[in-house]
């Protein structure tokens, strides 16, 4: 050991006494401060002009622009320069004979030379802490968890680089090669995960193989084993790889004892690889402040109930628009999006069924003319270089799977025993699923009894869960592409028609859309009927289609105004109603509160208002109120055995439309309506709650903090850094 640490420093003298070293060091500051004083002066400008962020550390630390990712991105170019003249410089002069017939070890030289790259790597991520430093008097309550992860992370880096330096420097005499041939081997290393991933039987060695994205999982504050396992498997490899090299100019041993060594060696590390990265074998550390990068504790606590294995099975239509999203180049990355449902359900299958038929693809169809799905699939097949002899037929996907209610789209499937449900992709900038539908899916195969069965009366010129008009309600309801509608939120969603059957008995929630024709003494017999057995109701309607309601409205004690709702307003016509949240429905709907104390607004194209018009077995909750605080939704409570009935009222059917779900100016709460209302029908079982704590950490630095980190970086720390080079290379040549 004594040998080692003598072989580091002087290892260590030799780098600072060339001017690369001291370069470095010089450079890193200030490329890497770049980054962190243009994200805290934006992020800090933005916030005292009013806009609100949150998790302010991982956006100025992490995610793929941050400080720690400008960082790993610099590190690729300054390793192999600082690595280059380990061994090298030595076979160039010649003194690797002599060090060789010496009695020292050639453990102890290559973990001497090694341990003096670890050391200067300290010195690197001594620079970085003061980074973190600089951040944590920026950023009142800063996430110290997570910049202890990214730093932690990049030190794997910095050994790892440092490994595959030090025997590319033992390859040759020449230490530019040495330095190209490392930064060669990074690049591979960097690139091989893409390679040959449209083959099952290679694309997981290949995937697992490769560096680039190691680190991101430590940048987002989750430190895993098996990343940590993956950088420790590397060091070894490489620093074994020096050390046979170099014992070889020692010794003189067959071909075949050479290759037996190195063959045991990739042995050894293939079957190291394979057991950590087995999910049942890996653990993972979560150190941000409000566990971001965890599941929600509802999510784990519904895993834990599960005794079988959960099995995913993704159906792609080659001749759909979002084929690219799961094509075979990308099942390695695709799978990755289910990682953290994997961390607890580590006996997880993920399945790739491949087939084509009809799609909406217009742009494919207008692009080939006159060509039948069998041409076009072909045509794709060619393009994406896919075998199409794999790719199954219309008729044998029907015989598995009947995909026609899902459109023909790119959909999983979740399997759990006898039940099934799909989990679909969306049409929005995040396209995956998140936790929130995520396990809404799961919790259908888990818990098939808890499902929300939410019936929409039709037969009366209602509003349509199916067409696509602007005051239709098919976005909120039965969008398949819309991540917010009720059939991606756990809930299904059916039409009845009085005329022709009763109301079913597994109602979760009636809905009375805006009728325009009256209901019959029978169909308004049976309503009754359902409310009386305590059914759960929600009711909307419009000026000059109330009176259609009035008989029901008047069972349950409520009445409408004949006239709209008129309020003066400089840019919306009269009738356009901006309601605001009462105070009242605070302790009903935490979001509701929330908008209430933000003075959020619902968008309401022509309402009418609500009172009551006699006594009522009912509580009556206003939830949205005009400016003159009339009520323009109520909310209706009882008791009936051991079961609390919720009936919601609405004087505008329109908030729900998919007109005004989109509406982008002025800024609304319809959305956050719509999503509570109906988690509060179903006693917050569905939509779940993935909710987290907002975290904490705020700008708390103005530009003149932002100037004082560019005079450290920038002048002092590189200046101080210069001088001490200067004074030390001039004594140096002095002796």
């Amino acid at each position: 050991m004594r040998t080692i640490f003598k072989i580091a420093r002087f290892e260590l003298s030799t780098l600072f006494y060339s001017p690369v070293a001291w370069l470095v060091l010089m450079i890193f500051p200030i490329q890497a401060g770049l980054d962190i004083t243009k994200f805290i002066q934006m992020i800090g400008r933005a916030s005292r002009m009013g806009q609100e962020f949150t998790e302010i550390t991982d956006k100025i630390f992490g995610g793929n622009y941050g400080f720690f990712a400008g960082v790993k991105n610099t590190l690729y170019l300054y390793i192999p320069l600082l690595t280059m003249g380990l061994i090298s410089r030595e076979t160039h002069s010649g003194s690797i004979k002599l060090l060789l017939s010496s009695p020292v070890k050639v453990r102890d030289i290559v973990l001497g030379k090694y341990l003096a790259m670890m050391a200067y790597g300290l010195i690197l991520i001594f620079i970085v802490v003061l980074f973190g430093v600089a951040g944590g008097l920026s950023i009142k309550n800063m996430d110290y968890g997570q910049v202890f992860a990214g730093t932690f992370g990049l030190y794997l880096l910095i050994c790892a680089y440092a490994a595959i330096g030090l025997f590319m420097s033992s390859l040759t005499s020449y230490q530019v090669v040495a330095a190209i041939s490392t930064l060669g081997i990074l690049g591979v290393l960097n690139f091989i995960g893409s390679l040959l991933q449209g083959v099952d039987l290679i694309r997981h060695v290949t995937y697992f193989l490769s560096i680039s994205g190691r680190t991101e999982q430590a940048i987002s504050g989750l430190i895993s084993t098996e990343d940590v396992a993956y950088f420790l498997i590397v060091i070894f490899f490489f620093l074994m790889l020096t050390g046979i090299k170099l014992q070889a100019g020692r010794e003189a041993k067959p071909l075949r004892v050479k290759l037996l060594r190195y063959m045991a060696l990739i042995f050894v590390c293939f079957v190291a690889g394979y057991i950590s990265s087995r999910p049942s074998l890996t653990a993972y550390l979560d150190l941000t402040a409000v566990k971001t990068r965890t599941l929600n504790a509802s999510s784990v606590a519904l895993i834990k109930t599960m005794d079988k294995p959960l099995r995913v099975t993704t159906y792609v239509n080659i001749l759909d628009e979002n084929y690219y999203m799961a094509k075979p180049e990308v099942k390695s990355a695709d799978e990755k999006t289910l990682m953290q449902y994997r961390r607890f359900m580590p006996d997880l299958k993920m399945d790739y069924v491949y087939y084509y038929d009809v799609s909406k693809n217009a742009n494919l169809y207008k692009s080939h003319p006159g060509m039948d799905e069998k041409a076009l699939a072909k045509s794709v097949a060619d393009v994406y270089g896919l075998n199409f002899e794999s790719v199954l037929t219309p008729a044998q996907i029907r015989k598995i799977v009947n995909l026609s209610g899902e459109e023909n789209r790119v959909v999983r499937q979740l399997s759990y025993g006898d039940q099934k449900t799909f989990l679909r992709y969306f049409n929005d900038m995040m396209m995956y699923a998140s936790e929130q539908e995520i396990t809404a899916a799961i919790k259908r195969i888990v818990m098939p009894s808890k499902i929300p069965v939410v019936i929409f009366l039709t037969g009366h010129d209602e509003r349509s869960t199916y067409k696509t008009g602007d005051k239709e309600y098919r976005v909120a309801t039965t969008e398949l592409t819309f991540r917010y509608a009720l059939i991606n939120q756990g809930f299904d969603v059916d039409t009845v028609s009085l005329q022709t059957r009763d109301i079913p008995a597994k109602t979760s929630v009636l809905v009375i859309a805006d009728p325009g024709l009256s209901f019959s003494a029978s169909d308004l017999d049976k309503i009754k009927r359902y409310i009386d057995r305590g059914g759960n109701l929600l009711i909307t309607t419009e000026p000059g289609r109330q009176t259609v309601l009035s008989p029901l409205l008047a069972h349950l004690g409520i009445g409408t105004n004949k006239e709209s709702v008129i309020e003066k307003s400089r840019d919306f016509a009269p009738d356009f109603i901006l309601a605001k949240f009462s105070e009242q429905a605070g302790p009903y709907f935490k979001k509701y509160n929330s908008a209430w104390q933000a003075e959020g607004v619902v968008a309401m194209p022509g309402a009418v208002s609500l009172n009551a018009i006699s006594a009522s077995a009912f509580n009556i909750t206003p939830i949205l109120t005009d400016q003159q605080k009339h009520p323009l939704v109520l909310a209706l409570t009882r008791r009936i055995a051991d079961k609390e009935q919720r009936i919601m009222i609405a004087g505008d059917a329109d908030f729900m439309s998919s007109v005004e779900i989109a509406r982008g100016r002025p800024v609304t709460r319809n959305f956050d309506l719509i999503t509570e209302t109906f988690r509060w029908f179903t006693g917050g079982e569905f939509p779940v709650n993935t909710y987290r704590p907002k975290s904490q950490d705020v700008i708390s630095s103005d530009d003149n903090g932002v100037l004082a980190i560019r005079i450290f970086f920038f002048g002092i720390l590189p200046f101080s850094l210069l001088i001490t080079a200067t004074l030390l290379l001039i004594y140096r040549k002095r002796r």
